[in-house]
């Protein structure tokens, strides 16, 4: 075997240090590097693990990042019209509840107080941002 040039492996005194960043796991929904151990996104609050889903306390979180969602980017007008019908529910409850307030009782009022405004807002955001999605296409 005269003749054949063999490449030496390199030694590990000349292979350049590379730094290692730890991992980080992509959200799904923005794309946000988190960390490994991150249960909702640190950007956007979109749940990262089958935990954040189903944990009693995290799925109060998990099921405000899809109202979230579906204020501010509602894709399609069936999610409207869902957010109209929940929320419109809830409004008439909330004007009902101030309806009979005075003569049931104090907590009644301060219910709807609350039930008809968060409503109304939410209905009204999402349809601007319907109609706003809609126009730029």
């Amino acid at each position: 075997m005269l003749g054949t040039i063999t490449a030496m492996p390199p030694q590990p005194e000349d292979t350049p240090e590379i730094p290692s960043e730890p991992e980080k796991q992509l959200c799904a929904s923005c794309m946000f590097p988190n960390e490994l151990s991150a249960h909702f996104c640190v950007k956007c609050g979109a749940p990262m693990t089958p935990y954040a889903a189903t944990g009693p306390f995290e799925s109060v979180f998990a099921e405000g990042h899809v109202f979230r969602q579906a204020a501010e980017k509602p894709r399609s007008l069936i999610v409207v019209l869902g957010i109209w019908f929940i929320f419109g529910m809830m409004a008439l409850a909330g004007a009902v509840m101030l309806f009979i307030g005075r003569d049931v009782g104090v907590e009644y009022v301060i219910a709807g107080a609350f039930f008809l405004p968060v409503s109304l807002i939410m209905i009204w955001k999402t349809t601007r941002s319907y109609l706003a999605h809609r126009a730029a296409k």
